[in-house]
């Protein structure tokens, strides 16, 4: 356990942003949102250049095409450098890897949508080297590919099913295996990537010496050597650029800086990082050359930031080589860059993620690998930074255990209270170890988990395929539809399987196992899917850069990422709506087979009627006063677990020999928006197509109606435990929540919930008026930041439907 010195935490406290980081902040607040061709411009010259050569060496010559030519840029504000595009705010497009997934591309405005509601005005030049990419990738990337394979066993059924949101996600989001995953940061600083080029050149050496029938394994080797040398010269090209900068320089600090920059940039990632400045400069070159290589999705992520760069932080502040202020300057500098990194994402993704900023995800605290908590200074001065940034993203999470010290307890939440939106998170040590450990996973390699994204566990040490191969979650809320309607679908689609029409249905208990036939045949045939997907993207995509930083087992196997191995493959599932299909069918066995006052002709009439015609609203309200969870009745609560517990055992039957079985976490995002569009009216009261209840324990939006612990008392009866993680969303009162004693309480009650087997909870704290005049007033409330599901996003971007679910959440007292 690290020696806390409480002067430093007081110092941390007294830190305000620089003028440095102000002029970033301005920059980004005046900046539009910009679109840049010139990945994809790179792109297509390497593509023509390798035609006919081996798919593992034409991705490694695109992406050092890529750095050896795109535009870089250093801003007069910075210090670190290296970004995905010249400006502060700028998204590259990536048709290489999701083929034509950005359909504006082809009208004759040049006016492209990449959120939900923003769109980038595009030169013609620029617009037809994009259009030209198309043309070249389309038909044969590994998501078009796939679901040419896909197609040739299961016909429609894939894109029915998406269609319906019965699963997701679809390929063209860009997601494959460790995509959204931790580098190895550790290694990365200490060793430098010069020393991943020399294990390369000595593995084909040895090679040599007693060849292999598996010549692949050289041409991935050889691949390695290309990208590594690639993002070195990177790293050179802004040493160079600097020095050129210098020269015209007339302030002499600035000058000084830039000189300070170029020695950086010789120095890392080459070799190993010597310095605080020295490993977050490597982290930002290694950050952006992964982006470079697939820019959807592969925005980088810190893993735990707070324990492999505190030994350069604490020596640096101890040898008097830095100040505290520059410190957290710096790290407010790459912190607030990351946070900021936006993408052009697929149709699809605008719904379950509703923002493009990326999702990057900084875990703090927890315990180490002896099992002692390893909360240190540098975890209060990542709390405090995210507080003076007032930023959407990064996601932060607190890894709790029961030695978590209430003095970054305290600091989360006052952090909370700043930021409003559920920043940080917190999850249990306690829970999401043993877990891993149960799966099969040494203690001490357990205890280095850390999020991936919003909100799911994951392990730096293996490659996570989690929302890779077209799974990421299924929608048991649209199970339940296919069940009232014999497997058809919203869209009228026979994508379940025929389970009877249950007007027929003699009991709940027929109703219930109708459910779970559905599941499974749902679930297992997204898993056979998957399985086919898994043998189909490596033919058409390798991603060398990844392979290298990513995971350790590639340089051993002599393999891509993206040809999996059992020994270092993770795979895992989010089974979601499990509370709003609980309360439907909680409300069904009341009022259809346990008090008959509806017939299942009755409440069917009305669901598909959406609740309207003459007994529809007197339907929906008598499905609204049915027993709900979040209000510790034990009945409810007790079938969410049962639900719960089947609903794993249906996941955790499916063969996935050779790899290991699926495991599940029940995360956020926007998912409730997304899945709700594949559902029509429930028993529980909700109308079509709204969104479902956020998060995974979340109650029914304003249906908790017997204050915040009523809620975790139903939260830990239902127990998830079958669950690696489970999002629970409360909203509190921001003028309620102020005073140090309101925050100690809020700590007491965070403490009490994981002490009693809590897998995950967030606050929003913020007023329920506030919210409703961002809405009426957006222009008032630009920076609101508001809790989604496992993310967090600016209030006044969110689509209408979200803003009204969030501001319908019960907002509760302490």
């Amino acid at each position: 356990m690290v020696t806390i010195n409480n002067d430093l935490l007081n110092q941390i406290d007294g830190l305000e942003i620089s003028e440095r980081i102000q002029q970033w902040k301005n920059a980004v607040k005046d900046s539009h949102w910009k679109l840049f061709c010139d990945r994809e411009r790179w792109t297509l010259a390497s593509w023509k250049e390798t035609e006919g050569e081996d798919i593992q060496i034409r991705r490694a010559k695109m992406l050092r095409k890529i750095l050896e030519n795109i535009e870089i840029k250093i801003q007069d504000f910075d210090v670190i450098v290296g970004r995905l595009t010249p400006d502060v705010i700028g998204c590259a497009t990536a048709f290489d890897i999701s083929g034509d997934y950005i359909p504006d591309i082809w009208k004759d405005t040049a006016e492209l949508n990449i959120t939900m509601d923003a769109s980038v005005g595009l030169d013609a030049e620029s617009l037809e080297v994009l259009r030209e990419s198309v043309r070249l990738f389309k038909g044969s990337t590994a998501p078009e590919m796939t679901y040419k394979a896909w197609a040739s066993i299961v016909g429609s059924w894939v894109t029915d099913a998406e269609k319906a949101r019965l699963k997701d996600p679809t390929l063209d989001t860009g997601i494959f295996a460790q995509s959204t995953s931790v580098l190895m940061w550790e290694k990365i600083l200490k060793q430098g990537i010069r020393s991943v080029i020399d294990d390369a050149k000595k593995r084909i050496e040895d090679y040599a010496k007693e060849p292999e029938t598996d010549g692949q394994k050289l041409i991935f080797w050889e691949s390695v050597i290309m990208v590594c040398e690639a993002a070195i010269h990177h790293s050179h090209r802004y040493a160079l650029l600097a020095r050129e900068m210098a020269e015209t320089e007339k302030n002499g600090n600035r000058k000084a800086e830039l000189l300070e920059i170029a020695r950086i940039c010789e120095q890392v990632p080459e070799n190993p990082a010597r310095t605080f400045h020295e490993a977050l400069q490597s982290m930002a070159i290694v950050g952006v050359c992964k982006n470079y290589e697939n820019p959807m999705h592969n925005n980088p992520q810190w893993g735990r930031g707070d324990q492999y760069l505190y030994p350069y932080f604490i020596h640096d502040l101890n040898k008097g080589t830095i100040t505290l202020e520059k410190a957290a300057e710096l790290l407010m500098e790459l912190v607030g860059r990351w946070g900021t990194q936006t993408f052009v994402s697929a149709e699809s993704l605008k719904e379950s993620h509703q923002i493009n900023f990326a999702i990057n995800n900084i875990m703090l605290g927890g315990v180490n690998r002896e099992g002692l908590d390893s909360s240190n200074e540098l975890s209060y001065l990542f709390l405090h930074i995210v507080g003076l940034l007032r930023l959407s993203s990064p996601t932060v999470g607190l890894r709790w255990n029961r030695n978590t010290p209430d003095w970054i307890m305290s600091k989360a939440i006052r952090t909370n209270l700043v930021t409003k939106g559920g920043i940080p998170l917190f999850e249990n040590d306690e829970v999401v170890i043993p877990h891993f450990v149960e799966d099969g996973i040494p203690r001490d390699e357990a205890g280095e988990w850390c999020g991936l994204g919003c909100v799911y566990p994951c392990l730096p040490s293996r490659a996570e395929h989690y929302g890779s191969e077209g799974v990421a979650a299924v929608n048991l809320a649209a199970m339940l539809h296919l069940v009232f309607h014999n497997g058809i679908d919203v869209n009228g689609r026979l994508t379940g399987v025929p389970t009877g029409d249950p007007r027929e249905f003699s009991s709940f208990d027929e109703l219930y196992s109708a459910l779970l036939t559905q599941h499974e045949y749902i679930t297992h045939r997204v898993f056979e899917l998957a399985a086919i997907a898994r043998d189909e993207q490596g033919k058409h995509l390798r991603l060398p850069f990844l392979s290298a930083m990513g995971i350790e087992q590639c340089m051993e196997l002599g393999q891509d990422l993206l040809i999996p191995h059992p020994d270092f493959t993770m795979m895992g599932i989010s089974d979601r709506a499990i509370i709003d299909v609980t309360d439907s069918l909680m409300a069904v066995k009341k009022l259809v087979y346990d008090e008959k006052k509806l017939t299942m002709d009755e409440l069917l009439n009305a669901l598909d009627a959406d609740f309207e015609g003459p007994r529809g609203e007197e339907i929906r309200q008598m499905c609204l006063a049915q027993p709900k969870y979040g209000n510790d009745i034990d009945e409810v609560d007790r079938l969410a677990g049962t639900l719960s517990a089947d609903s794993y055992r249906i996941i955790r039957s499916y063969d996935n020999s050779p790899f290991r079985k699926y495991i599940i976490a029940r995360e956020g995002l926007a998912w409730h928006y997304f899945g709700g569009l594949g559902v029509g009216a429930l028993p529980n009261g909700r109308k079509a197509y709204e969104p479902l209840n956020d998060g995974a324990l979340s109650p029914m939006r304003g249906r908790d109606k017997k204050g915040p612990t009523a809620v975790l008392r139903s939260a830990i009866k239902a127990g998830f435990k079958e669950s690696f993680a489970s999002v629970l969303n409360q909203k509190f009162s921001a003028t309620m929540i102020q005073s140090k004693d309101s925050v100690e309480k809020l700590v007491a009650y965070t403490n009490a919930f994981m002490l009693n087997g809590g897998s995950h909870i967030q606050y929003n704290i913020v007023d329920t008026n506030e919210l409703r005049d961002a809405k009426i007033h957006p222009e008032k409330h630009e920076d609101l930041i508001v809790r989604i599901g496992g993310f967090s996003a600016y209030f006044t971007q969110l689509s209408p439907d979200i803003q009204d679910d969030v501001i319908n959440r019960n907002e509760h007292h302490m």
